[in-house]
C-alpha cells in the first residue's frame, strides 16, 4: 500500500517530544512522500487549520493536552489521505477544543469529501455529532451497526429531555411588584404570601437548607431580606418548571429528574412507543 493511503492519528507515545510542532509536520510529510517543494505550504495550511499558529516552534512536550491532540490530528491529515483513522481525538481536551476538533473532522469528511474518517470513541455524543454510521463493540466483537437513529430505535431504552423555562423580564417583575404594592426587599412572611397568592405554596418547603431556595433561606437565617425582583423571577421559574415537569410525568411509564438548576431541567423518560416527532411537539408546548 502506498505511503499516503492511510492517515493515522498517533498516540502521545509516538510523538517525538523533543521536536517542535513544525518539525513534526515536516517529518511526517516527508514520510508520506509529499514533495519537498510543496511541504512548506502544506505544513503552513495544517498549522492554520488546526489553530496552532502560536505553537509552531514549541516542543511537543511543552504543549497542553488539547494542542497535542490537535497536532496529532494534523499529522494524520497531511496529504489528504482517502482513509483517516482517529483514535479518540477529543479525549482529555476542554469543551471548546473538543468542538473545534469536531468541526475539523466534519469539514474533512462531509464538506470536502476527500477522506473517509473512522473514529473510535467512548462518547456517544461525539459519535452522533460526527458519524453517519456507528458500530458498538463489546469484548472486541461488533454487537450492532447502523445509523444513530437505527441503533436508538432498536436498542434504546428511553430519551433524555432538557427543558429550559423562560424567566420573568425585569419589566414584568417590576409591574407585578407595582400592582401588588411590594417593597424592594421581602421578608419570609412576604415571600410565603406571594407563593400562596400564585398557587405555588409547595415552594415554601424549598426555602430551606439544601432546597431550591437555599440562598433565600440563608439570608432569612442571617436576619436579612431578599431582593423582590430576584425572588419573583425565582418563584416564577420554579413554579412554571414544576408545572411543566408534573404534566410530562403523567405521560411516561418511567420518569426521572436527572438534574435541576436554575430554570433548567434534565429528564430521563421511557420510550413508551413515542416518536421523536411527538417529543418535539411536547417540548414546543412548554410555556
Amino acid at each position: 500500500m502506498a505511503r499516503r493511503q492511510i492517515g493515522y492519528c498517533p498516540q502521545f507515545d509516538t510523538i517525538f517530544e523533543g521536536l517542535t510542532v513544525l518539525e513534526h509536520l515536516q517529518i511526517y510529510g516527508a514520510i508520506k512522500g509529499i514533495k519537498k517543494s510543496l511541504l512548506p505550504r502544506i505544513c503552513d495550511k495544517a498549522i492554520k487549520d488546526m489553530d496552532l499558529g502560536d505553537y509552531v516552534h514549541i516542543r511537543a512536550n511543552n504543549l497542553s493536552g488539547g494542542n497535542k491532540r490537535k497536532m496529532a490530528v494534523a499529522l494524520a491529515l497531511l496529504g489528504n489521505p482517502p482513509l483517516v483513522f482517529l483514535d479518540e481525538p477529543s479525549t482529555g481536551v476542554d469543551p471548546q477544543a473538543k468542538r473545534f476538533m469536531w468541526n475539523i473532522v466534519s469539514k474533512i469528511s462531509t464538506q470536502k469529501g476527500k477522506s473517509a474518517v473512522i473514529i473510535t470513541t467512548h462518547s456517544m455524543e461525539e459519535a452522533e455529532a460526527l458519524c453517519t454510521k456507528m458500530g458498538i463493540m463489546v469484548d472486541g466483537q461488533f454487537k450492532c451497526f447502523g445509523s444513530s437513529q437505527h441503533i436508538k430505535d432498536k436498542y434504546g431504552t428511553g430519551y433524555e429531555l432538557e427543558i429550559k423555562i423562560r424567566t420573568l423580564t425585569e419589566q414584568e417583575s417590576d409591574e407585578y411588584a407595582r400592582v401588588k404594592n411590594l417593597p424592594q426587599k421581602l421578608d419570609r412572611a412576604a415571600c410565603e404570601w406571594i407563593l400562596n397568592e400564585n398557587g405555588w405554596s409547595f415552594l415554601i418547603e424549598e426555602i430551606k437548607e439544601n432546597g431550591q431556595g437555599e440562598e433565600f433561606h440563608r439570608l432569612f437565617k442571617e436576619g436579612q431580606k431578599v431582593d423582590t425582583n430576584e425572588f419573583l423571577r425565582w418563584q416564577f421559574a420554579e413554579g412554571q418548571g414544576n408545572k411543566a415537569v408534573d404534566y410530562r410525568e403523567t405521560l411516561f411509564r418511567e420518569f426521572i429528574v436527572l438534574e435541576h438548576y436554575g430554570n433548567s431541567f434534565k429528564l430521563k423518560v421511557s420510550r413508551d412507543n413515542y416518536s421523536i416527532g411527538f417529543l418535539f411537539g411536547l417540548m414546543e408546548d412548554i410555556q
